[in-house]
C-alpha cells in the first residue's frame, strides 16, 4: 500500500489524467447507450490513448499531437461517408466524444506549452478544426450548434493555458539568462585580479632566477621550470575565465576572494546564537592550500545555500554544513530540515536562480552540484570540486 501511494506521488500527473479520460469515458458510454453504434466509442478510446504516449521515454510530443488530431479528423471525415449507412435507423455511426475533446485540449495546451512556435501554431489550427468541426460533422444540426459553440470555448480555454504556461516558461528562461549574464560580468570584472595574481607570481619567479643566476648556475634550470609552471598556470586560469565569458560552461574559474577559513564567520553570522547550524570540517582545513577557485566556489556555495534556507526554510530547526576533503576533491553539503513535504520542493518556482548562477561556478571547475529533496522535509545542497587540474 505504502508502496503505490508512492508511485502515485511520483505520477500524479499521470493518475489526474487518467482519472479525467476514465470519467468522460464513462459519459461517452451513457451517450453511446442513448443513439450511437459502439463504434462511436472507437475515437473516444483511440485518441486518448495515443495522448497517453507522449509520456513514453524519448517519445517525440509532435508526432504524437499530429497522429491524434489526425485520427480526430478522419473520424469526423467518416461520418459523413457511407460508413453512416452501417448504422441502424434512428441512431449515428459516431457522435461527439467528451474523453475525445479533453485528449485534444491537452495537445493543445501541451504543443503551445512545449513546441517549436510554428510547428505549435499548425497543430493549435489543426485541433482547432478537429474540436469544433466534429460536433458540426458528427450529430445533427440542433445538437451541432449547441456543442460546436461549447467546443470553441474549450478550445479557447486550451489555448489561454497554453500560452500563460509558454509565458512562464519563456520569462524563468530570460530569468536565467540574466542569473548566468551577471554571474559571468562578476567574474570579467575579477578577470584583472587573476591576470595579476599569477603575473605577480612570474614577475617573484623571474627575480628570483635572476639572483639564482648570479649566486648559484646550477639551479637556474629550477627556477626556470617554476616560472613555466607560473606561466601555465596563469594562461590555463585565462582560458578558462574566458570560456565562461563566452559561454562554455564547462570552462572557466572562479578568482581569488573569500576562503574556506572565512566559512566558520559566515556560519556565526547565519546563526549568531550558536543553535541552529552544525559545522562540521576536517581538522585544519582552513588552512589547507587549495587552488584559489576551489576555496572562493567551496564558500559561495556554503553562503548561497544558507541564504536559500533563511529565505525558502525559516521554520529550519537544524542545518548542517559539511565541508570536507576526499578522494582529491572539496566536498561541500548544506542539509537543512523545515521543508514542505510533497512531490514539488520549495525551489521549483521562480527561486532557485541563485543555485543556477551557482552551478555556473561549480561547472567552471569540472564539478558538480546537486540541490534537492534528500528525505522527507530535507533539502541538501551538494558540490563536489575537484582539486586536481583546478587552478
Amino acid at each position: 500500500m505504502i508502496r503505490l501511494f508512492r508511485w502515485v506521488r511520483r505520477h500524479l500527473g499521470l493518475v489526474v489524467e487518467l482519472a479525467a479520460y476514465g470519467f468522460w469515458l464513462l459519459a461517452d458510454l451513457v451517450l453511446t447507450a442513448t443513439g450511437s453504434t459502439p463504434l462511436a466509442l472507437v475515437p473516444a478510446v483511440v485518441v486518448p490513448a495515443i495522448v497517453l504516449l507522449r509520456r513514453r521515454p524519448q517519445a517525440r510530443l509532435v508526432p504524437t499531437a499530429t497522429a491524434a488530431v489526425s485520427v480526430s479528423v478522419l473520424a469526423s471525415v467518416l461520418a459523413r461517408t457511407p460508413l453512416a449507412l452501417l448504422a441502424p435507423v434512428g441512431s449515428t455511426v459516431l457522435t461527439i466524444s467528451l474523453a475525445e475533446q479533453l485528449a485534444l485540449a491537452v495537445v493543445v495546451v501541451l504543443v503551445l506549452h512545449r513546441c517549436e512556435l510554428r510547428a505549435a501554431l499548425v497543430l493549435t489550427a489543426v485541433a482547432a478544426v478537429a474540436i469544433v468541426g466534429s460536433p458540426i460533422l458528427r450529430m445533427t444540426d440542433t445538437d451541432a450548434d449547441n456543442f460546436s459553440v461549447l467546443s470553441a470555448l474549450g478550445w479557447g480555454g486550451a489555448v489561454a493555458i497554453g500560452l500563460v504556461l509558454r509565458e512562464v516558461d519563456t520569462r524563468r528562461r530570460a530569468a536565467l539568462d540574466d542569473v548566468r549574464s551577471a554571474e559571468r560580468m562578476e567574474l570579467a570584472r575579477e578577470l584583472h585580479d587573476v591576470v595579476a595574481h599569477h603575473v605577480t607570481g612570474i614577475v617573484v619567479a623571474a627575480q628570483a632566477a635572476a639572483v639564482v643566476a648570479r649566486t648559484s648556475p646550477d639551479d637556474v634550470d629550477r627556477a626556470l621550470s617554476a616560472i613555466e609552471s607560473a606561466g601555465t598556470d596563469a594562461l590555463t586560469a585565462m582560458r578558462r575565465m574566458v570560456g565562461v565569458l563566452r559561454g562554455q560552461d564547462a570552462e572557466g574559474a572562479r578568482t581569488p576572494g573569500a576562503e574556506l577559513r572565512e566559512v566558520p564567520a559566515l556560519v556565526a553570522r547565519f546563526d549568531p546564537d550558536g543553535r541552529l547550524v552544525r559545522l562540521a570540517t576536517d581538522a585544519g582545513l582552513e588552512h589547507a592550500v587549495l587552488p584559489p577557485g576551489v576555496a572562493a566556489t567551496g564558500y559561495r556555495v556554503v553562503q548561497e545555500a544558507l541564504t536559500n534556507v533563511r529565505r525558502h526554510a525559516p521554520e529550519a530547526a537544524t542545518v548542517e554544513v559539511d565541508v570536507r576533503i576526499r578522494e582529491e576533491a572539496l566536498l561541500v553539503s548544506v542539509r537543512n530540515d523545515g521543508v514542505p513535504s510533497g512531490p514539488v520542493g520549495p525551489r521549483t518556482g521562480s527561486s532557485g536562480f541563485g543555485l543556477a548562477g551557482m552551478g555556473e561556478r561549480v561547472a567552471a571547475l569540472d564539478g558538480a552540484l546537486a540541490a534537492g529533496p534528500t528525505a522527507p522535509g530535507v533539502w541538501t545542497v551538494s558540490a563536489r570540486l575537484p582539486l586536481r587540474g583546478a587552478r
